[in-house]
């Protein structure tokens, strides 16, 4: 994973995505790299689950709803530099609708992502990022790819329309050229480091027949999107022993589920996490996750 720098957590709701992230990411502490660790979950859990700090970890929750709103004020504000203020009010309307458009927050997160990532880059050795349910990260990989096209458009046609207004003697600075150049600029790189060898997704599942069937969903739809996948985490395993009967039922149908997961991912490494007797709370106990993940990734 040295080379890895961007690592993607991601999976079914509920499967323990956060837990194994942070893992993850105290995992690599140890290890003397610095990381930031970046939840896109609108429901946040990274400050609840540390309850002290960690030498070289950083924690970042980006909040979708605020980033959707602040990005269509910006665009007012420039908007408003360009028009007049009858075309402005016109158009305010429509833009405060973007924020209850589909696709506006995981848009939001691409955005935010880009910023942090890049300005950032120098400054760790490794961004590990808690995503939200697979549908709406898939959305969101998939808007990593096509925004820069998209951005192409749209500066297309601006500067088509800026060139009518040079031949009617109206020429004036263009503001919104710029911003979307800008957005184009960073995105397009964005989407470049995202789609490369620095960046991997690892999948987290149970042994249990819904995660089995998203996560067959998910590594199809990664494939299609050209995006690694190094290895994948089987969270919450029962540990072996277990004696009362209905603990053996269910160890009998999960070594089941273990063997369909063997036999559906083959190629993929595996890394088993054992089920605890309580939450995980905390560093100390995130510790004996990290551990049992540095033991998974080596054998």
């Amino acid at each position: 994973m040295e080379e890895k720098k961007v690592v993607f957590f991601g999976g079914k709701g509920g499967v323990g995505k956060t837990t194994v992230s942070s893992a993850f990411s105290l995992m690599l502490t140890q290890e003397g790299k610095k990381v930031l660790l970046i939840s896109t979950d609108p429901a946040h859990s990274l400050s609840d689950i540390f309850d002290t700090e960690v030498s070289n970890l950083d924690l970042l929750e980006i909040q979708p709803e605020r980033v959707v709103r602040e990005y269509v004020e910006r665009a007012i504000e420039v908007v408003s530099q360009v028009m007049s203020p009858d075309t402005v009010r016109e158009v305010e309307e429509v833009f405060r609708s973007v924020e209850e458009a589909p696709g506006a927050e995981e848009s939001a997160v691409v955005e935010e992502l880009s910023k942090v990532i890049l300005s950032r880059w120098e400054e760790y050795d490794h961004f590990v990022i808690d995503t939200a349910p697979t549908g709406h990260t898939l959305q969101m990989i998939r808007t990593v790819s096509k925004v820069g096209p998209w951005l192409e458009e749209l500066i297309r046609r601006r500067k088509k329309a800026s060139s009518f207004w040079e031949a009617s003697g109206r020429r004036k600075e263009d503001r919104v050229v710029e911003v979307l150049e800008e957005r184009r600029t960073r995105l397009t790189k964005f989407a470049q480091l995202i789609f490369s060898h620095l960046t991997t997704f690892v999948p987290v599942l149970n042994p249990e027949r819904l995660p089995i069937e998203e996560t067959v969903r998910m590594l199809k739809a990664l494939k299609g999107l050209h995006l690694g996948v190094d290895f994948m985490v089987i969270n919450k395993v029962l540990p072996e022993g277990v004696r009362e009967e209905f603990f053996l039922r269910r160890k009998r149908q999960e070594e089941e589920y273990l063997r369909e997961i063997e036999e559906r991912f083959r190629g993929v490494k595996k890394v088993k996490l054992h089920l605890r007797d309580r939450d995980v709370m905390g560093v100390q106990a995130l510790k004996e996750i990290a551990q049992e993940l540095k033991e998974g990734l080596k054998g």
